[in-house]
């Protein structure tokens, strides 16, 4: 049930349903004081009646709930003001006062037509004397500004906020202190954030930052930083940020807004809700998908609880909803949640709402990934005919015009395609806010569209290029939906021109992930300590944009065919720039790495790290289609997938939940054969023994050893019976060679069975298999509690020192039971072993949300008993094999991001070579004999890829453990490289 409406509160502030500072603002309905004196002397008995229905009105307006009911009499009251007024005189002052508030409500009943005839009359003829006056004038200059531009008339909206706020400033500045009150700040700030919120669309970025800052610190200064309406304009500037492309400074933004809010809101106040849905939204921007589903379902659930589910407001939760499963590739659960979201934005702003076509323009685009081709061009052609050809809405086009030219070629619709390109082009170019990625994003399309093949292959190559430089940028996050879209295109450019090491470039940009958000929050931490530190992270930043600028430049000199020379300096320069701020940077920060990932690659340098029998397979998802890359010492073969992507996706999500569930899907299994592994690739996989796979993306958490290569009503033919895997995290594959292995340094480490689980105190839920992993952390950091109620693990210490016994007992150490933790990590003898197991749990549920990230269990001693990703990350490793045992030790952050970016690529960063782990959770006694198995066959044979096949094979075959034969027992573990 809504609440009741809050004094003191605007449409524009806590209660004007602003979506977090990301669309265009409500209509600022102010709260106008009592007349001031000197208008307030009741002449007659009329005006008396007058004034008292005009504070009726705003007292009702102040006790309503806010709903369409509670609008309709608030409606109702300034009609009868108005009528009662016009009564009096033809031109009282309170007729254009009435339309102005009557035109609030209308907006908020979505009657934009009706609203602007009403606004437009009641500024026309409102006086232009007293602060009430001056208030309400502002409250409409804003509406007006807002109706406009959600009917796409951008230019006429800001023309109309630009001469209104003018005129608003020459009387506000005159005012005398004591009648700058509440409201009057209010108004003055709604002003500006409308300004800002145009000229975002305009991509007159700078501009609106300008005015976005200036109504966050008017109402700072007015009402102090606590305060609801502040508390909105933080999250408003950080939704401003966020689309100006300042990611970092938004989410500081975001956070202060959800600081606030938490420690002083209620969380029925519309200020609460809306701060963690704009922390969603930023997160869901910079790699976080996980993080912002969170933050964003609490958003909802208050949202639905205090404004009910058919709200408009409602509407911007699950359009927000929709973009980040969008960002997350999983486009059959947007596309629905968009569908629904636009007819809700149509009915409270009008068939042209920003809002609304940018749902049906997400909607499109998913329906282009899931390969509907006709239905994305039918929608996504629709809303490019009705925003017409002279449309500056840029943020809109430059959503639907990829997906749009590339169905329609694909329709056979060319002439169209090149059209829909030339057309957006000119429009970016003619744009100057936007940034460089748009631009060269269509400028890519245009080529593919076109007949010019080499022209295809120097865009397809300077979009590498850029995307290298960016991902670097970026510190290897999350790859956004619309940079994945292009890189899809590349690939199928590399593949039309049969260019493999295009192919091969384009493949590792797709692949590549950070080693977790946590190391990069160590890094900001670590940054919030040195000034010195700090200022040179922002010199490198303020690099990155000099170069993006520079970049832009160019492509717009390219198109314009002037100026070309000039701006390739011009760039060279930024690039050197940029380079210099970053070895200046790790040169003088130790320990500071800004790119932990490779960023391209070619065949010669594929099979440069091939040995005798081994080949390379590379597997990666793209946008709408999926890639597969195949090299041995022969042969090469690249390919687009004959299976379109989310066909693929759905198969390997069946494949793996089916098998760790122990209900084993065997269609899918031999499904995923049939198209990964045609006839042709078999053929060419002929006599190898060790196939070395890099799957990325939803592939990464596909257990390759139980795809089916018989697909014939017969025994399984698994694939891990035909070669020994190999799974690799990136192009660059040679650091967990078996040539690295030592005689020398033949030595072995454990930390197993560590003490403390298994103990009474109620129940906790941590076995709960749904249990989410930040539930094991307190505020400040491990949850004793939560931890305690793990099960134990009698066979773990029994798997550590049966290993332990195939060591020299001067070259064996286990740590075991309460003599498993933190502390003994420091021993000289963990950085020296050849192989280091941990026997214990794994907490990698995947949410890397501040203090909660991926970690290991281990004994409280002197540290929390957690060793987290970024704690791994720092150790100094020279293992050549890691033997990770715990339950889903291979699982990444779900939710899309690649598997092994958790603690796999963590021990990998910390300088481990090699890693067996786990692709979901396992019992004890099959890991362990498993991992003694492995490390016998691999003391032996120094060829870690078969001593896993060896293990595995003798699991189902030889040990003995009941059900040890089931997919779901002998089908997670994986060797990582």
């Amino acid at each position: 049930m809504n609440g009741p409406r809050m004094p003191g509160t605007t449409l524009f502030s806590t209660k004007a349903r602003i979506a977090l500072g990301t669309v265009i603002s409500l209509g600022g309905m102010v709260a106008c004081p009592p007349m001031a004196a000197a208008q307030e002397q009741p002449v007659d008995a009329v005006e008396d009646k007058l004034e008292t229905m005009r504070r009726d009105a705003m007292d009702l307006f102040a006790r309503t709930t806010a709903n369409a009911e509670g609008s309709r009499k608030v409606l109702d009251a300034w009609i009868d003001l108005e009528n009662a007024a016009r009564s009096a005189d033809a031109d009282h002052r309170l007729i254009g006062y009435a339309q102005i508030k009557k035109a609030s409500q209308l907006y908020r009943l979505g009657e934009n037509i009706e609203a602007q005839a009403q606004v437009e009359a009641g500024l026309a003829t409102l006086p232009d004397g007293g602060t009430p006056f001056l208030l309400v004038r502002g409250e409409g200059v804003a509406l007006l500004g807002t109706i406009l531009a959600q009917a796409g008339k951008a230019e006429d909206a800001i023309s109309a906020l630009r001469s209104g706020y003018a005129d608003f400033m020459e009387s506000f500045e005159q005012l005398p202190e004591t009648e700058i009150t509440r409201d009057a700040a209010m108004s003055k700030s709604n002003l500006e954030f409308s300004l800002s919120q145009v000229l975002l669309r305009l991509s007159e970025t700078e501009e609106a930052l300008a005015f976005q800052k200036a109504s966050l610190d008017t109402r700072e200064q007015a009402f102090g930083p606590n305060d609801p309406d502040t508390i909105g304009s933080y999250y408003g500037y950080a939704g401003a940020l966020r689309r100006a492309g300042k990611v970092k400074e938004a989410e500081a933004n975001a956070r202060i807004a959800v600081s606030r809010a938490i420690d002083h809101v209620d969380p029925s106040h519309v200020s609460y809700a809306r701060a963690l849905e704009m922390l969603a939204i930023v997160l869901s921007r910079s790699g976080r998908p996980i993080e912002a589903t969170d933050y964003l379902t609490r958003a909802l659930e208050l949202k639905r609880q205090h404004e009910g589910a058919e709200s408009l407001f409602f509407g911007y939760g699950i359009h927000q909803l929709g973009t980040i499963f969008h960002q997350r590739g999983r486009f059959d659960q947007s596309v629905p949640l968009f569908t629904e979201a636009a007819p809700l934005f149509a009915k409270y702003q009008g068939e042209e709402s920003p809002f609304g076509l940018g749902s049906l323009a997400y909607a499109g685009q998913g329906e282009f990934a899931l390969g509907k081709t006709q239905a994305a061009v039918d929608r996504l052609g629709g809303l490019f005919d009705r925003l017409g050809e002279q449309s500056r809405e840029l943020l809109i086009l430059e959503r639907i015009g990829p997906d749009y030219a590339r169905g329609l070629k694909r329709l056979g619709r060319t002439q169209e395609a090149r059209r829909v390109a030339d057309s957006l082009i000119a429009r970016q170019v003619a744009a100057t806010g936007n940034a460089a990625f748009p631009l060269r994003h269509m400028r890519l399309v245009q080529a593919w569209v076109g007949e010019d093949t080499d022209l295809q292959a120097e865009r397809a190559r300077s979009m590498i290029e850029y995307l290298a430089r960016d991902s670097q940028a970026d510190l290897g996050e999350f790859l956004l939906a619309e940079k994945r879209a292009a890189l899809d295109l590349v690939m199928e450019i590399a593949v039309a021109r049969d260019d493999a090491d295009l192919l091969a470039s384009a493949m590792a940009l797709s692949s590549v992930s950070g080693i977790s958000r946590a190391t990069q929050l160590q890094r900001e931490r670590a940054a919030a300590a040195d000034k010195e530190l700090a200022s040179a992270i922002r010199d490198l930043q303020n690099a990155d944009e000099a170069l993006d600028a520079a970049d832009r430049a160019l492509i717009v000199a390219l198109a314009n065919t002037k100026g070309i020379e000039e701006a390739r300096e011009a760039l060279q320069s930024a690039d050197a720039a940029r380079q210099a701020a970053l070895e200046a940077l790790e040169k003088d920060h130790a320990g500071w790495k800004v790119s932990t990932f490779q960023t391209s690659a070619d065949i010669a340098s594929i099979r440069a790290q091939l040995a005798d029998g081994e080949a390379f397979l590379a597997l990666v998802p793209g946008y709408d289609g999926a890639y597969s890359l195949l090299v041995t010492q022969e042969d090469v073969q690249a390919r687009r997938l004959s299976a379109p992507r989310a066909q693929l996706v759905e198969l390997a999500a069946r494949l793996r939940q089916s098998a760790a569930g122990g209900a084993f899907d065997e269609g899918a299994a031999v499904a995923l054969g049939e198209a990964l592994f045609p006839e042709h690739v078999r053929d060419a996989l002929s006599g190898v023994q060790v196939l070395k796979v890099l799957a990325g993306g939803p592939f990464a958490s596909l257990p390759l050893g139980l795809i089916d290569l018989n697909d014939v009503d017969d025994e399984p033919q698994w694939l891990m019976d035909r070669h020994a895997l190999v799974n690799v995290v990136s192009f660059d594959f040679t650091g967990g060679g078996d040539a690295a292995a030592d005689a020398a340094s033949d030595s072995f480490v454990a930390f197993a069975a560590p003490a403390g689980f298994g103990k009474a105190g109620g129940d906790t839920g941590a076995n709960d298999p749904l249990r989410s992993l930040a539930s094991y952390f307190a505020r400040e950091g491990a949850d004793a509690a939560a931890l305690a109620a793990l099960p134990p693990l009698p066979q773990a210490a029994r798997e550590a020192r049966e290993i332990a016994g195939s060591f020299a007992p001067s070259r064996r150490v286990v740590f075991a039971g309460a003599d498993a933790n933190e502390a003994n990590l420091v021993d000289s003898r963990v950085a020296s072993a050849d192989v280091l197991l941990f026997a214990t749990h794994g907490l990698v549920g995947g949410e890397v949300e501040g203090i909660a990230e991926p970690a290991l269990v281990l004994s409280p001693g002197s540290g929390d008993g957690l060793l987290t990703a970024s704690e791994i990350a720092r150790l100094d490793l020279s293992a050549s094999w890691v033997i990770l045992t715990a339950c889903d030790s291979a699982a990444g952050l779900s939710g899309g991001l690649p598997a092994f970016s958790g603690l796999a690529r963590a021990f990998r960063f910390a300088g481990g070579q090699s890693l067996l782990a786990t692709h979901w959770k396992v019992r004890d006694d099959a890991a362990a004999y498993v991992a003694v198995e492995a490390v016998a066959h691999y003391r032996k044979h120094k060829d870690k890829a078969r001593a896993l096949q060896h293990a595995v094979q003798s699991l189902r075959r030889e040990s003995g453990i009941p059900g040890a034969q089931r997919p779901d027992m002998w089908g997670p573990f994986v060797l990582v490289e």
